[in-house]
C-alpha cells in the first residue's frame, strides 16, 4: 500500500477521544499486517513485534478532537461542546457525523451575514448547536447526551505531493510509524501504540507506557508548518523534512542521534527547540515508572485542529526513513 493510500485509509474512521473503539474495529485488519494486535482497557491499539535487543516503545495517537452531545432543544437542535482543542473559528457551517444508536448527519448552525450586523459569533466557551433535521422526539430516538460527534471525513490531494484531510493529527503519525516498520531491519523488540485520549490529557499513552515497561520511546505527532500569516520562528516548513524535538524532558542522546542519522542518510530535517514540555505524549511517557528516555519526531502540518489539515507526503516518508534507521541504531 502506498503512503498516500495508507493515509487515506487511516484518516477515514472516526475516533473522538474516549471512543477510539470504532477506529480499532475499522483498522485492526490493517494493523495485523505489522505485528500482533491487541486493544487494551484504555482503548489503545497495541502492535507488538518480538525481538532480541532493546525494547522500544513507539507512539502516535489514534484519537481525534470532536464534540460531545450535551442536550437536545425543544426544536430538535443538538447542543454540543468540544472535546479537545477544536478551533471554534472554523466550526460554523461545519458538517458533522453524530455517533448515536446510528450515525446521523448534521451541520453546525450559523447566523447568515445578512442578520449578524457585522458582529462575530465565534463561540468563546467551546459550545455550538447542530441541525440534524429532526424533531426532538425523533432526535431522542437516535441521539442522547454523552454521544460523540466528529468532523465529516474528507481526503483531497493538493497538487502532486500534498493532501488535505481530517485527522492528519495524528493519523499521519501512525502512518509514519507503520511505514518505518516496513522500512526497518531492526532486531529490537517493538511495541507500537496507537494511543487513546491524547487530545484530552494523554491518559492512553500514560497507561500504555506503564504496561510496556520499555527501555526507550519515540513519539510521532504533528507540529506547525508555516502559512502566510504565521510567525516563521514558531513553525517548521513543509517538505523540509522531519522536525526533530529538542527539549529538557527529551533524551539529548537520542535527539542528537536522529540528527546524525539524517545527515548521514541525506534526509532533510529541522530542529524543533522547546524550553519545557512538548505538548505531546512524550511528556507522559518519559515519566512512566522510573523514567523512559524519550525522543520526539514531528510531522510539519498546516491548519491543525480543523477539518482541512494539510501535510506533505514527502515529509511523511522522510520521517519514516529516519525512524526506521533509528530503530536499527539504538
Amino acid at each position: 500500500m502506498t503512503t498516500i493510500e495508507l493515509l487515506e485509509k487511516l484518516t477515514s474512521p472516526a475516533g473522538v477521544a474516549g471512543e477510539e473503539n470504532s477506529s480499532f474495529e475499522a483498522l485492526k485488519g490493517l494493523f495485523s499486517l505489522y505485528g500482533d494486535v491487541s486493544c487494551d482497557d484504555m482503548g489503545n491499539i497495541v502492535i507488538h513485534r518480538n525481538g532480541r535487543g532493546k525494547h522500544i516503545l513507539l507512539d502516535a495517537h489514534l484519537d481525534t478532537i470532536g464534540f460531545v452531545v450535551t442536550g437536545i432543544t425543544n426544536d430538535g437542535f443538538v447542543r454540543l461542546t468540544k472535546v479537545g482543542g477544536v478551533d471554534m473559528r472554523t466550526v460554523e457551517g461545519m458538517e458533522l457525523t453524530l455517533h448515536g444508536k446510528e450515525d446521523v448527519y448534521g451541520v453546525v448552525c450559523t447566523v447568515p451575514p445578512h442578520l449578524s450586523n457585522g458582529e462575530s459569533k465565534v463561540s468563546t466557551d467551546g459550545t455550538c448547536v447542530a441541525d440534524i433535521g429532526m424533531t426532538k422526539e425523533d432526535a431522542e430516538k437516535v441521539i442522547c447526551e454523552g454521544d460523540k460527534a466528529s468532523f465529516r471525513a474528507s481526503f483531497e490531494k493538493l497538487g502532486e505531493n500534498r493532501v488535505s484531510a481530517t485527522y492528519i493529527d495524528d493519523r499521519g503519525g501512525i502512518v509514519v510509524l507503520l511505514k518505518a516498520l516496513e522500512y526497518t531491519n531492526t532486531e529490537n523488540e517493538i511495541t507500537l501504540v496507537c494511543s487513546a485520549q491524547e487530545e484530552t490529557g494523554g491518559t492512553g499513552a500514560t497507561c500504555a507506557a506503564f504496561n510496556a515497561d520499555a527501555d526507550l520511546s519515540l513519539s510521532v505527532d504533528v507540529s506547525f508548518a508555516t502559512t502566510p500569516d504565521s510567525n516563521e520562528k514558531e513553525c517548521g516548513k513543509m517538505n523540509d523534512g522531519p522536525m526533530i524535538g529538542f527539549s529538557p524532558i527529551l533524551s539529548r542522546e537520542y535527539s542528537d542521534l536522529l540528527v546524525d542519522i539524517a545527515k548521514e542518510k541525506n534526509i532533510p530535517y529541522q530542529k524543533e527547540i522547546m524550553n519545557g514540555r512538548t505538548g505531546t505524549n512524550a511528556d507522559h511517557i518519559t515519566i512512566s515508572k522510573g523514567g523512559v528516555p524519550s525522543a520526539l519526531v514531528s510531522l510539519p502540518q498546516r491548519y491543525m485542529h480543523t477539518p482541512v489539515e494539510v501535510a506533505d507526503i514527502r515529509d511523511i516518508e522522510n520521517c519514516a526513513k529516519l525512524i526506521a534507521e533509528f530503530l536499527e541504531r539504538v
